[in-house]
This record gives structure tokens, C-alpha cells and sequence, in this order.
């Protein structure tokens, strides 16, 4: 076989028969993607949409380079059809004819003309035979899709990049496979515009939108209750909810790209997330506001039976208060020589608060009521456990008494047990004892005194007699 050119040997006939087919279905693939392109939705809503911030920018970029994309398109369809042409004139092909076609086939024999830069485009992806791309017309107005052009061999893997995509320049010359390969790369490049922004338009609108009508619903229930702007957090938390969905769906809307996190070291079209960092914490914000108006919508429900309950703990306090002063008094009379603490009056203060709770009932002043009620409760609790602790603490004198009183007696039966009660020192003890403890008002300290004198007289008197 006679050696030619840069293309190598010359190709015999089953190797162009060969070439021809893989090449036909490369163009086919090729063909096929860039229509689909044409027909993807996320090319329609691109070209539909009022875009700003980053997706302008990179989808007018991304418009030039599928123009481009179409150009190379035609050039590579008129190289397959002269290439088939010449294998048409006989079914035999000559030597000649055969050093023509391995000329076309593998050498630099496709000239592109020049093209205006098509700008930065989005992070290109391994492209492969058979996805989807763009329409015939592309050329005119630009387009979107996804998938991979070209098929087999022909397609490359190409890195996420933003830098501009450089046109041939006027007279550059290509070889169909290293053509095809261009094609690929400008088609991923373009791809990934389309499915990061359909991606991004697919997942947080509908979600958005979903949030804002759980917005509405807590809306409506926060105006039942009462919590509104300037009144309660809870409905400045609203309006700041309200205020940040509205303005995250605008830019959503506008600039999907914004919202697109590439995955890092993937290379496929479209590789990556839609960023939901915003959206996740409008609805964490919205998720406290909501439990927040739960609450009170629940202070409502049992706002009766709770203002009963603090009545009853007031009226118990009340109650226990004026045992203690009553005790006091007694005290006074009965007992001498003893400090009795001052009893406080009624609280006053948790009387008036307690009414005004009940006004916030009947005006449906819910947010308002829950935080008072809160409070009132533990200082109601509060306040019955101070009127216990101060009716013990009067009556305290009393008990000392009572108890030295049963001690006496106690002793005095056991005396009486063994026969001893009538002993001369111990009835004196006994008569002195008991007279303290029976007088009013009684020493505590002189009759305790008594009636220790009294147990140690009848101990000796149990001694003496042996018995113990």
C-alpha cells in the first residue's frame, strides 16, 4: 500500500467502508443530540425567562456556543457527503480515489469558517454517543439540553471550566474525528448551563411554594390568636419569613445558576445540587414560629382551667396566711419569752395580676395571657409554700409546748407503773412542771427546764429502787 500524506497509509476499501459507518453514526448521534437540545425544557424556560446575575451572563455565552455548535454541525455534514460521494462513483473504488477518501476521512480536511467568541460557558462533562441537545435552528437562536453529542471515540472528557470558549479562527482545519471531539466538548459545555438551571427550577420553586402556603396557613392561625407584626416576636418572625421566601423565589426564579452547587471532580452534565441553605433555614425559622404560635393557640384551649387553678392556690395561700396570723395571736397570749415571726399580708400584687390575666382572657389577648400565666403559676406555687413555711414557723412555740406537755406525761405514767408517782420530790417536780406548762402565757425555757429536772428526778428514784 502507497504511503501518502500526514493521514498515513492509504485506507483499502473495507477501512473507508468502515470509517464511512462509524462516522454516519456519530453524525446521526450528533444530529439527534443537538435536537433534543432544541426540545429540552430547561432550554425553553432559559430562553422564556427575565434572567439576571449569573444565569444572564452564562446563557448568553452558553446561546453563542450552540450557535457555534450548529455551525460545526453543518461542516461536519458537508465533509460526510463528499466523503460519500466519492465512495459512490464506483463500487470498486481506484487507488486514487481511495488516497482521496483516506485524505478526507483521517487528514485535516475540514475547513470551519470563523465564528464570534462565544464567551465563558458552564463547566463542560464526558461526552458519549446518543443524548439529548438542541434544534436545526439553533444556529439563529441558541438552545439547551441534556445528555452528550457524538457517540464512541469521538467523545471527550472535559472539565467544569468558565473560561471563554475559543472559536476557530478564520481557514482552521480539522480532521472529522478531532471535529467531532470539538463538537462534544461545546456541547457539554452548553448542557450543563441547561440541566443546572432545570435542576435548580425542578427543585426549589415547588418547594418554596410549598412553604409559602404553610406561611399562609400560620399566618391565619397567628392572627387568630392575636401574635401579629409589633405585638408579639412571633409575628415579627412571620414578616421576616414572608419577607425572605418572597424575595428567595424571585431570585430563584431569575438566576437559577446562582442557586447551583457543582459536585466536586464530577464531570457529568449537570453534576451537583441545587443550594437549598436559604430555603432550609426559612423553614427552620418558620418551624419555631409555628411551635411558638402552637403554644398560645394551647393557652387558649386551657386558659379556664388554668386561671381556676391559680384562683385556688391564691384563695390556699390566703387561707394559710390568715391561719398564721390567727396562730400568731395565740401564740402571743400563750406563749412567753419566744420570738414569733410578723406574718405578711395577702399577695396583694398576684390578686391584681391574676385579674389582669383574666381581662387578657376575655379580650382574646392570647399572647399576651401565656407568657403572664407562665409566671403566675410559679409564683402562686411560690407563694402557698412561703404561707405553709410561715404558719409553721408560728405555730412552732405551740409544738415545743405540746411536746414538752406529752413528755411530762409520758414520764409521769411511768412512774406511776412501778408505784412511784406519789414520791414526795417527784410530785413537787411534777406540780412545778406542770404549772409552767399549763399557764399562760407559758416560759417554754422555764418549763422545759421543769420538766428536765422532773426526768432526772424520777431516773435516780428508778435507780435507787433498782428498777430501770
Amino acid at each position: 500500500m502507497a504511503v501518502t500524506g500526514p493521514p498515513g497509509p492509504v485506507m483499502d476499501q473495507d477501512e473507508v467502508d468502515r470509517a464511512l459507518a462509524r462516522l454516519g453514526a456519530e453524525h446521526k448521534a450528533v444530529e439527534d443530540s443537538l435536537l433534543a437540545l432544541q426540545d429540552h425544557a430547561g432550554r425553553g424556560l432559559l430562553e422564556g425567562a427575565e434572567l439576571t446575575g449569573t444565569t444572564a451572563e452564562r446563557w448568553a455565552a452558553t446561546e453563542r456556543t450552540i450557535a457555534l455548535l450548529w455551525t460545526y454541525f453543518d461542516v461536519y455534514t458537508d465533509a460526510l457527503r463528499a466523503a460519500r460521494e466519492v465512495r459512490a462513483r464506483r463500487r470498486w473504488p481506484r487507488l486514487g480515489e481511495l488516497a482521496e477518501l483516506t485524505e478526507r476521512l483521517r487528514g485535516e480536511s475540514v475547513a470551519v469558517p470563523g465564528a464570534a467568541d462565544p464567551g465563558a460557558v458552564g463547566a463542560g462533562a464526558a461526552v458519549g454517543a446518543g443524548a439529548g441537545a438542541a434544534g436545526p435552528d439553533a444556529a439563529r437562536s441558541g438552545g439547551a439540553g441534556s445528555g452528550g453529542a457524538g457517540t464512541g471515540g469521538a467523545g471527550t472528557d472535559v472539565a467544569g471550566s468558565d473560561a471563554p470558549v475559543e472559536p476557530p479562527p478564520p481557514g482552521e482545519r480539522f480532521t472529522l474525528d478531532r471535529l467531532v471531539a470539538r463538537i462534544n466538548e461545546l456541547y457539554a459545555r452548553s448542557l450543563d448551563v441547561v440541566v443546572s438551571a432545570d435542576a435548580v427550577w425542578s427543585a426549589l420553586p415547588a418547594r418554596i411554594d410549598l412553604l409559602a402556603a404553610e406561611l399562609h396557613r400560620t399566618r391565619s392561625l397567628a392572627r387568630s390568636v392575636g401574635v401579629r407584626p409589633g405585638e408579639h416576636p412571633a409575628g415579627d418572625d412571620l414578616e421576616a419569613v414572608t419577607r425572605e421566601l418572597a424575595a428567595l423565589r424571585e431570585q430563584v426564579v431569575s438566576d437559577p445558576l446562582a442557586f447551583w452547587r457543582p459536585a466536586p471532580g464530577s464531570s457529568a452534565p449537570g453534576g451537583g445540587r441545587p443550594d437549598t441553605d436559604r430555603y432550609d433555614r426559612a423553614a427552620r425559622a418558620l418551624e419555631d414560629v409555628r411551635r411558638e404560635i402552637e403554644a398560645v393557640l394551647q393557652v387558649r384551649q386551657d386558659s379556664e382551667s388554668r386561671l381556676l387553678r391559680l384562683r385556688d392556690l391564691l384563695s390556699r395561700a390566703d387561707r394559710t396566711l390568715a391561719e398564721a396570723r390567727t396562730a400568731r395571736t395565740e401564740v402571743l397570749a400563750k406563749i412567753a419569752a419566744s420570738e414569733v415571726p410578723v406574718v405578711s399580708g395577702p399577695p396583694t400584687a398576684l390578686h391584681e395580676r391574676l385579674a389582669a390575666a383574666a381581662e387578657y382572657r376575655r379580650h382574646a389577648q392570647w399572647h399576651r395571657l401565656s407568657p403572664l400565666l407562665d409566671t403566675l403559676e410559679q409564683e402562686a406555687e411560690e407563694e402557698l409554700l412561703r404561707a405553709r413555711e410561715s404558719l409553721t414557723a408560728v405555730t412552732a412555740p405551740l409544738a415545743v409546748r405540746a411536746e414538752l406537755r406529752g413528755r411530762l406525761d409520758a414520764y409521769r405514767a411511768r412512774m406511776a407503773r412501778y408505784g412511784l408517782a406519789d414520791d414526795p420530790v417527784l410530785a413537787e417536780r411534777y406540780d412545778a412542771a406542770r404549772r409552767l406548762l399549763w399557764s399562760a402565757p407559758c416560759d417554754l425555757r422555764a418549763a422545759e427546764q421543769a420538766v428536765l429536772r422532773y426526768q432526772r428526778a424520777a431516773g435516780d428514784v428508778l435507780a435507787a429502787g433498782g428498777q430501770t
